[in-house]
């Protein structure tokens, strides 16, 4: 009587078929049209996605060079640097949006906590103390 495969040997099974089936289309394609047209598709691709990257960048500065008229605090957001006495919009310009916000009124002002880098739970990794629209404080855990 044959033995059955066991559910971690089905999966072992699952992988490998799911691994060398592009592994086999990729052979076949070498073997149908030979080398170059393959490693040239690929280093066109690869050209376009740098292409891509650093056109981004240059419209990511453009915007921010318009937007804001001191090169110093461009370069600062750009970077994605916050410091004290930055805007909301400067500080949502350097990190986007936050993961969450906490807000109290208080008599005289308000007070917004910017979570960032969620790690579970109420657990996140850098939050931004926000009062009256400008950046106060922050607790940055590593």
């Amino acid at each position: 009587m044959a033995r059955r495969m066991t559910k971690a040997e089905s999966k072992a099974v699952g992988v490998l078929a799911i691994i060398a089936l592009p592994v086999l289309a990729v052979v076949k394609l070498f073997e149908t049209v030979g080398w170059v047209i393959p490693v040239a598709a690929v280093v066109v691709a690869i050209a376009l996605f740098i292409w891509y990257q650093r056109d981004k960048k240059k419209r990511r500065l453009t915007y921010l060079r318009e937007k804001y008229d001191n090169e110093e605090v461009v370069q600062k957001i750009f970077q994605g640097y916050f410091w004290q006495g930055q805007s909301e919009e400067q500080l949502r310009d350097a990190l986007g949006p936050p993961t969450d916000i906490d807000n109290k009124l208080l008599k005289t002002k308000t007070r917004d906590v910017w979570k960032y880098h969620h790690q579970g739970g109420n657990r996140f990794g850098l939050r931004i103390t926000v009062e009256n629209g400008y950046v106060t404080g922050w607790d940055k855990k590593v």
